[in-house]
């Protein structure tokens, strides 16, 4: 059970991954909405020192040769933390099959249904993203796809964990890990809003109202 942080903001990297309980940080083009001032490489060096286990970095391509030239100047700043994202579809699996033979830690990017899932575990990718929020804008189900994905997983000892993506609320966080996803990645808002809880805090009030007459010592 991981929980990941979905940034390129060195400061809510730091807060995030300080925490204690955010395993690593993944990013992706929507996220560079206001340009990128530097080059990609440039921030993901300069990030890579304060992403806990793993950083989950999509490169650009638009076709096999594209992601794989991208994908290796990337990959190659640091193996050991780096995972390539490759968006699903007929020439980002080409990339995927030459990159897993080159021993590069692949997440499959852009899941929307079980059938891309099932392929992505046969070309060995270690992870799978399931975008739950954009499915639900189709008129279908995000967490039953992921759910399905899952599933299919169990039943064949598939080895590729299910990282449940495009997570919008905190009900869509928990319904993810409800369902048996391994990891979820979420905004550094949302992250924030799933910590504190109206509920706890007058709980919390509370108790401090009773604490002030109370000495430690």
């Amino acid at each position: 059970m991981r929980l990941y942080v979905d940034s390129i903001v060195k400061n809510e990297i730091i807060e995030a991954i300080g925490s204690g309980f955010v395993y690593g940080v993944t990013s992706n083009p929507f996220i560079f909405s206001n340009g990128l001032k530097t080059s990609l490489k440039k921030l993901v060096t300069e990030l890579l020192p304060y992403i806990g286990n793993e950083f989950h970095v999509q490169v650009p391509g638009r076709n096999c040769d594209e992601y794989v030239k991208n994908a290796t100047i990337i990959y190659d700043i640091d193996p050991k933390k780096i995972v390539i994202k490759i968006p699903m579809h007929s020439e980002g699996v080409k990339a995927m099959k030459v990159l897993k033979e080159m021993g590069v830690k692949i997440t499959a990017t852009a899941i929307t249904n079980v059938e891309q899932a099932i392929v992505a575990a046969l070309l060995g990718v270690d992870y799978v993203a399931p975008f739950v929020a954009r499915v639900d804008e189709s008129g279908y189900s995000g967490i039953d796809v992921v759910r399905a994905i899952v599933e299919v997983y169990r039943v064949h000892k598939v080895k590729t964990l299910v990282l449940a993506a495009s997570i919008r609320t905190p009900i869509q966080l928990v319904n993810a890990f409800m369902v048996g996803a391994d990891c979820v990645t979420v905004k550094y808002s949302l992250l924030k809003s799933i910590v504190d809880s109206v509920v706890s805090n007058r709980v919390i009030n509370q108790m401090n109202e009773i604490w002030k007459d109370i000495t430690v010592e």
